[in-house]
């Protein structure tokens, strides 16, 4: 595998909160057209709490070229010079709930993602939203704490509440505490999702049944998709040309972590001896592999 491409300049914002808005990527008329596009295919999973449309769905109904626009690109290419898909799909969860849509029974909702690198002065993992549909402070904002996760938190930590009109778009790292909040509202919230991640980490995503369907529907030959579709792993990747970097702004916090203190030292203590006993057990299996 070659050596890891340089990151680009101009994420500050990006690396030191982990997470940015960027100018809309697309119009109005596009939203509304995105939108009646998937409507058939939600109104068939209105039972569902956290519904898909999946990528190769998204194919099918001609909006993966679309949504992987130059903006799209330009925001994706300038986090990272070699970003390779994990997600790629259109969500909604469900209204007039109480309770976060995922992991409720842990911290609220708070979580990180283990498929995630934190890496000083490296972007590695990050998400990409653009809401399709109004989110206000009840319609299910996705949350951040943006601060440095290795960082003891507690319940004056910082959070922002990402509210925002239809097309709205910002990305953020996802080895940073994140939560989708209760979608206390009355309308189901729509957003479309990308995760990427440095080409020289193995995306086994890339595998699962909806990229499997996708990828022998597109040929080669774009070298931007051809990288975001996992087609250089293991090899090194060739820089893009022509990607323009978009203003990446701050997302001021918007409130406080409002989790109790005993509860948040309980959870980060707990995580802290996980990671020494991994240490330990990795140190010593490899003092006996060194032995033989």
């Amino acid at each position: 595998m070659g050596s890891a491409l340089p990151a680009l300049p101009g994420n500050g914002i990006l690396e030191r909160f982990g997470i940015c808005s960027y100018s809309k990527p697309f119009t109005a008329r596009d939203i509304a057209a995105f939108n009646t596009a998937l409507d058939p295919l939600f109104t068939c999973r209105i039972d569902q709490p956290r519904a898909y449309v999946h990528v190769d769905e998204l194919h099918a109904l001609g909006l993966f070229q679309r949504l992987l626009s130059q903006p799209i690109r330009n925001i994706l290419f300038s986090i990272m010079p070699d970003p390779v898909l994990y997600h790629c799909h259109v969500n909604e969860i469900a209204a007039n709930d109480s309770k976060p849509n995922l992991f409720p029974e842990t911290l609220s909702g708070w979580h990180r993602d283990g498929d995630s690198e934190l890496l000083h002065g490296e972007i590695t993992h990050v998400s990409l939203f653009v809401y399709f549909t109004e989110v206000g402070p009840q319609d299910g904002a996705f949350e951040f704490v943006p601060k440095n996760p290795a960082a003891w938190l507690h319940s004056l930590t910082p959070v922002t509440s990402v509210t925002g009109s239809p097309g709205f778009a910002f990305a953020w790292q996802r080895s940073f505490y994140h939560r989708g909040s209760p979608n206390r509202g009355a309308v189901r919230r729509r957003v479309f999702k990308i995760s990427v991640q440095r080409n020289r980490f193995v995306s086994s995503h890339l595998k699962n049944p909806h990229f499997r369907a996708l990828l022998p529907l597109l040929p080669a030959g774009d070298t931007a998709l051809d990288i975001l579709l996992g087609r250089y792993q293991g090899c090194q990747a060739p820089r893009v040309s022509g990607i323009h970097t978009p203003r990446a702004d701050e997302i001021e916090p918007t409130g406080h972590l409002d989790i109790p203190n005993i509860v948040l030292a309980k959870h980060q203590l707990r995580r802290r001896a996980s990671r020494l006993k991994a240490f330990v057990l990795d140190t010593i299996r490899a003092t006996k592999a060194a032995a033989y």
